[in-house]
């Protein structure tokens, strides 16, 4: 079935970028149009999100992301084929930040932000360090497998969450650089930490900010901006130099700080169809 389903999928990857796009309006129409693709869970984080937004306002972010969300199924099946140079073209960074932190390893934190598997694919044929990171494995194997074939085409290496305790020391005696998409919904709320977040509070995982303050890894946030169809830049911020001087929770409570401004300033850009809030904060007494 893997290698049917790659095939198929190579095959889809080949076709141009206005023939792709052509295939994303079709997605377009069946995800939001004819089945409503988790529709109720996106209306419901963007009106308790966006208050003060009319409906509206809100229903024009709401028809943008569906947009961008098919787009970015496309992009992703042509990451199988796609070239360095073509993508990084349409993927582009200031990749000197990173590559002027040579004397250390770092961390660098992106989130849900269209097309973040380009950034994933790319990161590391532009740097001077290994990029690595955790990710959370696909309930299918198939496409699991696949996934992880295609981040690691520039040579990316992925961890699954469960693995990263055993593979931290491996790679910290590598010139490495570690890479956090850390706006997803911690599996452990015990061992989390509770942020005001769009108006609500809510779950981060601190995995990130245990591994820098543990190894004093610099802290770079990166914002993914989606200047057009087809074409991204991540702006990328050195916040922290010196982690192991920082209170706990800081790091965590600066990325929620830098995540929340930068999808107010495109919010049609950011994965509103995870359920983000399904754990429900209770105050301890």
């Amino acid at each position: 079935m893997y290698k049917l389903t790659y095939g198929i999928l190579y095959s889809i990857s080949l076709l141009p970028f206005w023939v792709l796009y052509g295939l994303a309006h079709f997605l377009y129409f069946i995800f939001y149009i004819l089945l409503g693709y988790r529709k109720k869970v996106v209306r419901e984080n963007l009106l308790l999100s966006f208050p003060e937004k009319s409906e509206k306002e809100r229903k024009k972010i709401e028809r943008k992301f569906y947009r961008n969300l098919c787009d970015s199924i496309v992009e992703t099946i042509k990451m199988i084929s796609i070239s360095k140079e073509e993508l990084s073209k349409r993927f582009t960074n200031d990749w000197d930040i990173v590559n002027k932190i040579k004397d250390t390893n770092a961390i660098v934190y992106v989130s849900h932000q269209f097309n973040w598997e380009w950034g994933t694919l790319l990161t590391n044929a532009m740097i001077d360090k290994q990029f690595v990171g955790p990710y959370l494995p696909l309930t299918s194997a198939v496409f699991d497998k696949i996934m992880i074939k295609i981040r690691g085409r520039f040579g990316t290496v992925g961890i699954p969450a469960n693995k990263m305790a055993r593979q931290i020391p491996v790679y910290q005696a590598q010139d490495s650089l570690w890479g956090f998409v850390a706006d997803q919904t911690p599996a452990d709320t015990r061992r989390c930490a509770w942020e005001d977040f769009f108006n609500r509070k809510t779950a981060f995982a601190k995995g990130g900010e245990l591994l820098a303050r543990r190894y004093n890894l610099p802290v770079v946030m990166g914002e993914i901006v989606k200047i057009k169809r087809g074409y991204y830049q991540t702006k990328l911020k050195l916040t922290f130099e010196n982690p192991s001087e920082t209170k706990d929770g800081e790091i965590t409570a600066a990325y929620v700080r830098f995540l929340e401004d930068s999808i107010k300033r495109q919010p049609e850009n950011w994965v509103w169809s995870h359920r983000r809030w399904k754990h429900v904060y209770q105050k301890n007494d």
